[in-house]
């Protein structure tokens, strides 16, 4: 006959002698909940600390700052040298790489509002008023032809040199007048 595992007899007899796990058990609870109870008290004292701080320097408080969801700020200026002729308000060919950038960083979201403003300075010979405004009415031609002439509410000013960019009068002159003005808004 083989030699075949003989059965242990000891299961499910009891010694009469606590084991010693019985013991170990008992203690990591303990520990489990003294160690609760102290992480407990320390966030209690660090939320109370951290609100008492809160109120008496509010300034040491961080806050968080919104100003990525508004798309209000988005503005570009060019100057008319650039995009124009002198005196004339058709846009030169090699210019319409710069508003093709432009029209590229407009909005994707419809209904927004594009302000186009043409701005002159005091030199210009004739009427600064009209050109600004055919100027500002070119650019929005180009865009629109672009983006869609229903994407956004376009709007056209002409200011001509009413609105100079140069401080004093002696620079009114400067060439930084002639520009146009576009933004963005909501």
């Amino acid at each position: 006959m083989e030699n075949l595992p003989t059965p242990d007899k000891s299961i499910g007899k009891s010694s009469g002698k606590p084991s010693g796990n019985l013991r170990q058990t008992g203690r990591s609870a303990v520990t489990f909940l003294i160690r609760s109870a102290v992480l407990g008290v320390s966030a209690i004292a660090g939320l109370s600390i951290g609100l008492a701080i809160s109120f008496v320097r509010p300034d040491l408080v961080w806050q968080p700052s919104f100003n990525f969801l508004n798309y209000k700020k988005q503005q570009f200026t060019l100057s008319a040298d650039a995009l124009f002729e002198a005196n004339k308000a058709s846009i030169r060919p090699e210019s319409f790489r710069l508003l093709d950038e432009v029209a590229a960083q407009l909005p994707l979201a419809t209904g927004k509002r594009v302000r186009i403003n043409g701005h002159m300075d005091v030199s210009n010979a004739g009427d600064a008023l009209t050109l600004s405004y055919l100027r500002a009415s070119a650019v929005r031609e180009y865009l629109a032809r672009l983006r869609g002439e229903q994407t956004y509410y376009w709007m056209v000013v002409g200011y001509g040199a009413s609105r100079p960019l140069a401080s004093s009068a002696g620079d009114s002159n400067s060439k930084g007048n002639r520009r146009i003005e576009i933004f963005v808004d909501d």
